[in-house]
């Protein structure tokens, strides 16, 4: 079976009015059969509460099938910045069946302002397949840590997913040293840069070229394409044919 895959960080609600056509219309023309995203928000500012950007965008492409993890309360994460209801996390839109999901916290270590956790689902395509999508924090250490976690989550469950998303992972060196024994990596199928930042008042010059953002197969599964590509958020898209 041929799975195509698109993933995205959706940059929560920066410029959203602009980019929210923008990003249906991108969604549209590559028609994957399931679309993963993170800083997914919930944010009384800009929708009525419970009418997530996910929500949102699954209604405008069609999707039947849906999943949400609100990982994140940025009342608790930015007390200072935010008084008002406002929650943020992953996202699943899936053209097949979702028949499980599952919600699994990441530790928040002692220096870490963010929350993280894995959202696990369980999709009924004609080859059933399992899929985790992460959001890991924005610092080197704490990114590894988070994987190193996942990794034994997935143990735990007995299972062999897809792990797709903003991994905040750059030494791929590394990822490749902690995934070798079970995972295909993106990266190596074809090499991409995912977060082009170019903003010279926060980063120097030259700009930073990163790649953050992955999907993980396992090893018995095959890579068929994969493209890095969109101007619709901070980050570019993935989209992967994976044979299943």
């Amino acid at each position: 079976m041929k799975l195509k895959i698109l993933d995205l960080n959706i940059w929560n609600y920066g410029e959203w009015e602009y980019r929210k056509p923008k990003i249906i219309q991108f969604i549209k023309k590559h028609n994957p059969d399931v679309i993963t995203f993170q800083e997914i928000r919930d944010d009384v500012k800009f929708n009525k509460k419970g009418d997530n950007q996910a929500k949102q965008l699954k209604r405008k492409l069609n999707y039947p099938y849906y999943a949400f993890y609100a990982v994140t309360d940025k009342r608790k994460e930015k007390p200072e910045e935010y008084k008002r209801y406002s929650i943020e996390g992953t996202a699943v839109l899936s053209k097949f069946p979702i028949s499980k999901i599952t919600k699994l916290p990441l530790k928040k270590h002692p220096k870490d302002i963010h929350y993280c956790g894995n959202l696990f689902v369980k999709i009924n395509a004609k080859e059933k397949f399992n899929l985790v999508v992460v959001h890991f924090s924005n610092n080197s250490l704490f990114s590894k840590l988070h994987l190193m976690e996942t990794l034994k989550q997935i143990k735990a469950k007995k299972i062999k997913p897809i792990i797709v998303g903003d991994f905040n992972f750059w030494k791929t060196g590394l990822l490749n040293k902690l995934i070798k024994k079970d995972y295909l990596n993106s990266f190596e199928y074809k090499k991409y840069v995912s977060y082009p930042q170019t903003e010279k008042e926060y980063y120097p010059s030259p700009p930073i070229r990163w790649t953050l953002d992955y999907i993980l197969i396992p090893k018995e599964f095959k890579f068929k394409s994969l493209k890095c590509e969109g101007k619709v958020s901070d980050h570019r898209a993935l989209i992967a044919e994976i044979e299943i």
